[in-house]
């Protein structure tokens, strides 16, 4: 502003030259100078087009002062109202506009179909366990479909322009159609041999075939906008990045989400020697371990309270972030300019003691409230903390959006435990001290898109690594058990698909990353048979051709490289020893674990209606065994969005 008031200052001063100047070349007769200009209308007539001609360029160099001096003020207010719009987005506050709507519905109602076919590969690791499940009739059909459907709903509640409340509530979540028949159709009830006389679907608590409940509310939180930032407070999201970490699990396909109890505060961005950095210090209630029914009328009524606060895990968090809206990253490309954003989250999270029995008793166990120490719970001293930075950037062009996201983790446990048949009644379990673990454990990713057709063809590129361990099995189901030749339960051998990372002679630390299940990269191998990306690192070409508005084709292929060749299927391992009751690797297996080609059509018509189908095929390497066949995958899903 500074700017344009100097050149408007100047352009006063100069001005009747420049009238002059304007009389002159029009043919207009001059302004008749005033007295004390008398010695000025005596020149020569030679020197007026002199005169002229400095007028002229007086002119032109006003022009261009004042020129410079908008351009310069469009750009700090174009950028005024970006880091306004910013700090808008980011702290969530609600834009001026039409009168506010109290209550905003969103969400869709979602159908999917699959059909797997041979995706045990045709083997079993060392364990006995296969890579995926099989038909329950024989070993020869290796073909399952199912289809299954999800209602999800997410209302937000505009109290006023300044506070919100918003949820999540899934209604019928990943049900499978055809589950939940009612007595009409059950042949359990029914007088006939085959019950095809009814069709009705019902929801019974004491539906047996069920694993979940019908209607799960799933998140619920306030956002509050304060004079000095945003204040969010309750069971909320949480994302971050690529999503290797944290993912929220907000696309129309996922399956899985990050949830958790947190407040937090965003505070506006402030100017620093970076550029403009927004701080948001957060609290997340991990576990609040042991509650106190009410004390006067039990469980169910009244409020429940912590009974002890040495179980509490706490995780004490920091966002730092440069972040540019979509709206200001869709400006600056179409201007020609980058958007390059880039920030930090960085998390402690601590926990002193836990109290085991209490996650599988719950408010039918006794926790000391008669005073009698001989009554407290078994507890254990975990004495565990964790450290995680995670580095998140990402640069926008009008051809290439590069993003990276890389993560280290750094803690220990005290002391780890589990649970172990009691010696003197095998019915009953005790807890084993497995003394203490390390954590340490890392990951990155890279993805990179560049527009070979402007709006019609992308071609893309993905590199992502997960630290690696050395104990058997990629240590996504870490629960996983096996069993030797007297039916005694052991630790997983060598050459088993998955189990504990930890355990084993000499192994006290767990070293593999597992990127968030939220996380796609294939159809088969990481979604499906081994669950998440772990101790591995893969590569993943891509191609994406926008064939209309609206339709588009994605094809990838990925190839996946384990990086601890103890981890893998392949790898041998010698008999048990007598003394530990766990195996030792005799030799390392084959790295290289698959090629996967990967393919969706996907159709949105821009008017609430989705749909897509998707296949892929999976060619196992050395790395997942001997004499495996391919496994296949194909899909289709249909949505509604509100």
């Amino acid at each position: 502003m500074s700017r344009l008031l100097a050149a408007a200052i100047a352009a006063l001063l100069l001005l009747p030259g420049a009238a002059r100047a304007q009389a002159a070349e029009s043919g207009a007769p001059a302004p008749a100078p005033a007295p004390d200009a008398a010695p000025d209308a005596a020149k020569p007539a030679a020197e007026a087009p002199k005169d002229a001609e400095l007028d002229a360029k007086t002119r032109a160099a006003i022009q261009r002062a004042v020129e410079k001096a908008k351009e310069e003020l469009r750009d700090e207010v174009r950028a005024e109202i970006q880091g306004a719009q910013s700090a808008a987005e980011f702290m969530g506050a609600v834009a001026e506009g039409p009168k506010l709507e109290f209550l905003q519905l969103d969400g869709y109602l979602r159908l999917r179909g699959d059909l797997y076919d041979n995706l045990d590969l045709g083997g079993t690791d060392a364990a006995g366990h296969s890579y995926f499940p099989r038909p329950l009739q024989g070993t020869n059909r290796g073909s399952l479909a199912s289809t299954n459907m999800r209602l999800r709903a997410e209302p937000t509640l505009n109290i006023s322009e300044r506070v919100r409340v918003k949820a999540q509530i899934d209604v019928l979540d990943n049900y499978v159609l055809g589950s939940s028949n009612s007595d009409l159709f059950d042949s359990y009830h029914s007088p006939y041999t085959a019950s095809f006389y009814g069709s009705s679907r019902a929801l019974s608590k004491r539906d047996a075939s069920a694993d979940r409940d019908a209607i799960q509310p799933k998140r619920a939180w306030a956002e509050v906008q304060t004079p000095v930032g945003l204040l969010s407070f309750g069971r909320m999201p949480s994302e971050w990045g690529l999503g290797i970490l944290t993912s929220a699990g907000s696309k129309i396909d996922d399956d899985y989400g990050d949830t958790v109890d947190r407040i937090q505060f965003a505070l506006p961005p402030v100017a620093t020697p970076i550029g403009k950095l927004s701080f948001v210090p957060m609290l997340d209630f991990d576990s609040e371990g042991v509650l106190h029914p009410d004390p006067h009328f039990g469980p169910g009524l009244g409020q429940p309270f912590d009974a002890e606060s040495g179980d509490d895990a706490r995780t004490f968090a920091l966002k730092i972030a440069r972040l540019d809206t979509e709206d200001e990253i869709r400006r600056k490309v179409e201007r020609g300019a980058s958007s390059f954003n880039y920030g930090l989250y960085y998390l402690y999270r601590t926990q002193r003691w836990t109290y085991p029995t209490w996650r599988t008793q719950g408010y039918d166990g006794s926790y000391g409230d008669t005073g009698d120490p001989a009554t407290e719970p078994d507890k254990v001293k975990r004495n565990a903390y964790t450290q995680v930075a995670d580095f998140w950037a990402r640069l926008v062009t009008q051809r290439w959006h590069l993003e990276l996201e890389t993560v280290g983790v750094y803690g220990h446990i005290g002391e780890a435990f589990e649970y172990v048949p009691d010696a003197t009644d095998p019915t009953r379990q005790v807890i084993s001290s497995l003394g203490r673990v390390l954590l340490r454990q890392w990951a990155a990713t890279l993805t990179a898109r560049y527009k070979a057709i402007p709006n019609k063809v992308t071609l893309g590129a993905e590199l992502g690594v997960a630290s690696g361990d050395s104990a058997p099995g990629f240590g996504v189901d870490t629960e996983r058990k096996a069993t030797d030749a007297s039916g005694n339960t052991m630790l997983p051998p060598y050459g088993s698909i998955d189990g504990p990372q930890f355990g084993q002679p000499g192994d006290g630390a767990i070293r593999n990353f597992r990127f968030n299940p939220a996380y796609r990269v294939d159809l088969i191998l990481w979604r499906h048979i081994i669950g998440q990306v772990t101790d591995a690192w893969y590569l993943k070409p891509s191609l994406r051709w926008d064939i209309l508005p609206g339709l588009a084709l994605d094809g990838a292929l990925v190839y996946s490289q384990a990086l601890s060749g103890g981890s893998v299927p392949s790898a041998v391992a010698e008999d048990a020893t007598s003394t530990t009751g766990a195996y030792v690797l005799q030799k390392q297996g084959k790295k290289p674990l698959a090629v996967e080609a990967d393919a969706r059509l996907s159709l949105d018509s821009g008017n609430g209606f989705t749909t897509w189908a998707e296949g892929g095929v999976l060619q196992p390497f050395g790395g997942l065994g001997n004499s495996l066949s391919r496994g296949w995958v194909l899909g289709f899903g249909l949505a509604a969005k509100f």
